[in-house]
């Protein structure tokens, strides 16, 4: 099972968020524009074919408005569904089924139900909690934009397209009747849903997040590379396994694989996609500095915050890890100034703007106050209960006060090396379902040596 890790702070309305120096907008437009319509929780395929089937169950059943009050019927409409067909995931690992719920929005709540259902073996409705949002962090607030980026149904309507339309023709249908059909197309009248246990039961065995059938594989591996870029990218992906493996983990020498096979290809180029790979670069670069310079007082306030600063700037690591700042900053900005893709620049000047003033700054201490700027200007822009989030660290005559217990450090960081990405960049989920789907080797090929 994938690593749930977001594309999104996680805590972000919580007064710890992990993007101290706002770098995630410029990561997500970054990794939009290399994998759209993917996510780092987008890990399993096979939730496009049960929203296509869910899709297809309300306009069978229901009479779908026109333009946006459709798209809302539409997708209110696929959560009785998922609840449904959440239970049926759980049914099919609770037989001994692996990986039949890994990945599954909401399994502990899908796992608590089934229990209750499996001890009564009473008829089974779809009306209970799945998430504490489910409009938001279950299939379609997670998966719709890979829906409408693997072009299955259309972005304003939310109708299937021919291909979403035999998409859903190959997931199993539940076994319910008619009137239960028509009631699962409708969020209100889902509740008096009755489908008996054993018909859970049977359906899990079809329904579950490994049941694809061929047909289905293929039609998820041509959703999943629909998109141009998306296509380019699996292209690169199929040329650096057979050429040298695919790396475990991603770091950014392995991000430099890929755009050298992505120079390879001429649609990947007239898409631009080398010089966003390029961006992504210098952007992780500068970041993991000025992080690791972040982290340093953040250690520096906790342990020696009745020491003046100008102690930390007579160490050897602070002085390498403030030349790291410049260096980067100063790759950043002439990036920014000499690349021709303009589509690029919206996406990465507000961040090169701060590596510009990080790159000026003369002295260590200069480093450091614009890093604390920065640092202010985010965390005054995020509010917690309706106030601005308060500063992790702050400096007062000389000295670094000692933060917070939440945002202390005990150790010092280590330093930057610019080897390693400080986001993720949604490969190891795409990677994960191009394998689901059998659109990529499940091994890779390490050279011979």
């Amino acid at each position: 099972m994938l690593p749930f890790i977001t594309d999104y702070d996680p805590i972000g309305t919580s007064s710890r968020s992990v993007d101290p120096l706002g770098a995630l907008q410029t990561y997500g437009s970054l990794a939009e524009m290399l994998l759209p319509g993917i996510t780092t929780i987008t890990t399993r395929s096979r939730y496009l074919s049960m929203l296509c089937a869910a899709i297809a169950n309300a306009d069978c059943n229901i009479t779908c408005l026109p333009g946006p009050s459709g798209l809302a019927q539409r997708r209110q409409a696929v959560e009785p569904y998922e609840r449904l067909w959440a239970l049926a995931c759980v049914a099919a690992r609770k037989s001994g089924t692996k990986f039949a719920a890994d990945g599954l929005r909401g399994v502990s709540y899908a796992e608590k139900m089934y229990d209750f259902y499996a001890d009564s073996r009473g008829p089974i409705s779809p009306d209970f909690k799945l998430l504490k949002h489910q409009s938001r962090t279950g299939a379609i607030g997670t998966y719709w934009t890979a829906l409408i980026g693997g072009k299955l149904a259309c972005a304003d309507t939310g109708a299937l397209t021919q291909a979403g339309t035999e998409l859903a023709k190959q997931f199993p249908k539940p076994e319910l009747t008619g009137r239960d059909f028509k009631r699962l197309a409708d969020p209100v009248s889902s509740r008096r849903i009755s489908m008996t246990f054993d018909g859970l039961i049977s359906w899990s065995r079809d329904c579950h997040l490994v049941a694809m059938n061929k047909m289905e594989r293929a039609l998820l591996g041509d959703a999943l590379t629909a998109d141009d870029s998306r296509n380019c990218v699996e292209q690169a992906l199929q040329a650096l396994s057979t050429n040298s493996g695919l790396p475990d983990r991603w770091n950014l020498g392995s991000i430099v694989q890929l755009r050298r096979e992505l120079r390879k290809i001429e649609k990947a180029n007239s898409l631009g996609l080398p010089t966003v790979v390029t961006a992504i670069i210098v952007t992780e670069q500068f970041h993991e500095a000025v992080l690791c310079a972040f982290h340093l007082l953040q250690w520096w306030g906790t342990q020696n915050s009745s020491k003046r600063i100008d102690a930390l700037f007579s160490e050897q690591f602070t002085k390498q890890a403030i030349e790291r700042c410049r260096e980067t900053a100063s790759a950043l900005g002439k990036f920014s100034e000499t690349s021709e893709a303009s589509f690029l620049l919206d996406t990465i000047n507000g961040f090169a703007g701060f590596a510009k003033a990080v790159e000026y700054a003369r002295e260590g201490m200069s480093v450091v106050e614009e890093i604390l700027r920065r640092h202010h200007q985010v965390q005054s822009g995020k509010f917690d209960g309706g106030v601005a989030k308060s500063d992790w660290i702050t400096m007062e005559n000389g000295r670094v006060l000692r933060p917070s217990p939440i945002f202390q450090r005990m150790e010092p960081p280590f330093a930057a090396d610019g080897k390693e990405l400080t986001h993720p960049y949604r490969l190891e989920p795409f990677i994960h379902m191009l394998r689901e789907n059998k659109k990529l080797s499940q091994e890779n090929k390490r050279p011979r040596r």
